[in-house]
């Protein structure tokens, strides 16, 4: 687990009895893949099947202030695009080392084709294919579609809409594995995180379409194998000194220091202090790696935080509970999806 310092942001929320706020931070935490890749995939081939639907007709075109338009400039977007996106995948899973060799098969040489349904191709077409590129499993693009449009008023901005569907053929099994939808869209208006301006402007389409296709490969990748995300957590703040001291050193990653100050509450009689000083106990054993603790720690915050004039706190404390319980799960995934192969 990786924490992420300089991303905290403060939500405050008031209880009845007790006033408590929370703030707000980012961590990566390493998280399992939706498929479980069987281990005997060792050696994987990357194939655009380059289907498209026949009113998928709009790549050369693009929405400008709410028109739409043709490149000035034609080139082929779906080829540069498509060509991106593996590349990206590639790079993802060669840095994971989870699978032996990563190749991919060059865009265009399956040869496009329009068809009403992306169905999955004759069974004798993926063995054939896994055969000649002795793979053990293919992982197969079976559609890409993205669209570009920006905006002007009131402000420069631009949007990357794709669409794609994914399949992974077990070579072993000879049969597909998993089939994967997937929509996002990619924004830019000339902002960083923080709301601050950039200095570069807003992306246009060529640059945009290639920025998205990275990203489409790389999210995929999460879908197959195991890999770091982004995730939201939340210290929980109360107007004793004491505490407010505990939770500027949480936010220094000082989380040593700051479960000292924590520890000696769980002793008060005082039993909003209480719940403060346990959930951030829970929160700093799972910063410390250890979710089995936190859990622990957790369900003795549920107890204490029941009762009148404690909702914020009791809401907060159970909403923290799943995410561990969630966490837990994660973990024993993960533990089958690393065995030794």
């Amino acid at each position: 687990m990786k924490p992420i310092t300089g991303l905290f942001g403060v939500v405050f929320l008031m209880g009845m009895s007790s006033c408590v706020s929370f703030q707000k931070f980012s961590i990566e935490v390493y998280k399992p893949s939706q498929l479980t890749v069987p281990p005997e995939i060792k050696n994987i081939v990357l194939v655009s099947r380059n289907l498209k639907y026949p009113n998928d007709t709009l790549q050369n075109y693009y929405v400008a202030d709410s028109r739409l338009l043709k490149d000035k400039k034609i080139f082929n977007v779906d080829s540069m695009a498509v060509s991106v996106c593996l590349d990206s995948l590639a790079g993802r899973l060669l840095a994971q080392h989870h699978f032996e060799t990563v190749k991919i098969i060059p865009v265009g040489a399956v040869q496009a084709l329009r068809v009403k349904e992306i169905r999955p191709a004759n069974p004798e077409w993926y063995k054939n294919l896994a055969e000649k590129t002795n793979a053990d499993g293919l992982i197969l693009l079976d559609m890409f579609s993205c669209f570009y449009r920006q905006n002007n008023n009131p402000a420069p901005n631009a949007w990357v809409i794709t669409s794609n569907i994914w399949s992974v053929y077990n070579a072993k099994a000879q049969k597909l594995i998993d089939r994967y939808q997937q929509v996002d869209t990619l924004m830019w208006d000339g902002t960083d995180v923080n709301g601050e301006g950039w200095k570069f402007r807003v992306p246009e389409k060529k640059v945009a379409v290639a920025l998205a296709s990275g990203v489409i490969g790389a999210n995929y990748s999460k879908h197959i194998i195991p890999g770091w995300n982004m995730v939201d957590r939340e210290i929980m703040v109360n107007n004793e000194p004491e505490l407010k001291q505990a939770a500027a050193l949480a936010r220094k990653n000082n989380w040593g220091d700051a479960s000292a100050i924590w520890n000696k509450y769980t002793r008060k009689g005082n039993k909003t202090l209480q719940v403060v000083a346990l959930y951030n106990l829970a929160l700093a054993s799972e910063m410390d790696g250890d979710v089995n603790k936190a859990i622990e720690i957790i369900n003795l915050a549920a107890k204490a935080s029941t009762g009148a004039f404690k909702s914020a706190q009791n809401n907060a404390v159970r909403k923290y509970a799943v995410i561990l319980y969630r966490r837990q799960n994660d973990l024993n995934k993960l533990k089958l999806q690393n065995a030794p192969q």
